[in-house]
């Protein structure tokens, strides 16, 4: 069975490499003008869903919302694995990412994630000022944004969450854009971090929960909605992962 793993991951592997050299040039050129950094995301997407369909992993999606955003929006998720940023794009086709400045040093992959998407640095609190001005700066000219509040991998205990930074909910609120809570479900017992990058499994469950009005919101709003969004996702968490959680907690997280 390991041995399946380690062919399913290697395999992976190889077919994500191979599918982003093919896009790099077109994400290159995309790369230009700030105007054309709508046509890369929506080629993400489209890589996106080429890679999991071409590495054999089935994604289910659940949107609880009743109707299509017309409008960018906030999609802040949990997130405890690598896996989680090929998921993001599954959800939305104008998604750029707001992640930790160290993916921008990766050869090719790096320079494809600095010219497209926003790299923050959390321990500086000048690379943070600046990266929340070039959120909002995205979200006005038209563009979703997708953050891990968590600021990176930082639990210990999957599928509880660390917890989470004002970043996001302060760039929405400025902006008036909803902020949509998304719970990636399965990902950490997907491709878990524990240092071995094994895929454990083919399934990938996305839930994308009811999108939450910031437009009547100020920033005295921000921490109770960093709390009820976390609460949001680890509530739905716990239910999702309840098969997989210790005999208390999971009474715990049945009982509630």
């Amino acid at each position: 069975m390991k041995i399946l793993r380690w062919l399913h991951t290697i395999y992976a592997a190889i077919i994500f490499v191979i599918t982003f050299l093919f896009f790099f040039p077109a994400f290159w050129v995309l790369s230009w003008k700030k105007s054309w950094h709508g046509y890369s995301y929506r080629l993400n997407t489209f890589w996106g869903w080429l890679f999991m369909s071409l590495a054999f992993i089935r994604v289910d999606i659940e949107d609880r919302n009743k109707r299509p955003f017309t409008r960018p929006c906030v999609y802040v998720a949990n997130h405890f694995s690598y896996a989680d940023i090929s998921s993001m794009p599954l959800i939305a086709t104008d998604g750029c990412f707001v992640g930790k400045h160290t993916i921008a040093r990766a050869p090719l992959f790096g320079y494809y994630f600095r010219s497209l998407h926003i790299a923050v640095n959390r321990n500086s609190v000048r690379s943070r000022a600046r990266v929340l001005e070039l959120s909002i700066e995205t979200l006005r000219r038209g563009h979703s944004l997708f953050i891990f509040p968590e600021g990176g991998i930082r639990s210990a205990n999957p599928p509880y969450q660390e917890k989470y930074k004002d970043g996001a909910f302060v760039a929405a609120i400025r902006t008036g854009v909803p902020v949509v809570p998304v719970t990636l479900a399965s990902n950490w017992r997907l491709l878990p971090d524990d240092g071995r990058l094994l895929l454990r499994g083919n399934h990938m469950k996305i839930i994308v929960h009811e999108a939450i009005a910031t437009d009547k919101m100020t920033e005295e709003d921000v921490p109770a909605l960093r709390e009820r969004v976390f609460n949001i996702i680890q509530d739905e968490l716990l239910a999702q992962n309840s098969a997989y959680l210790p005999a208390a907690a999971r009474q715990a997280a049945v009982s509630t």
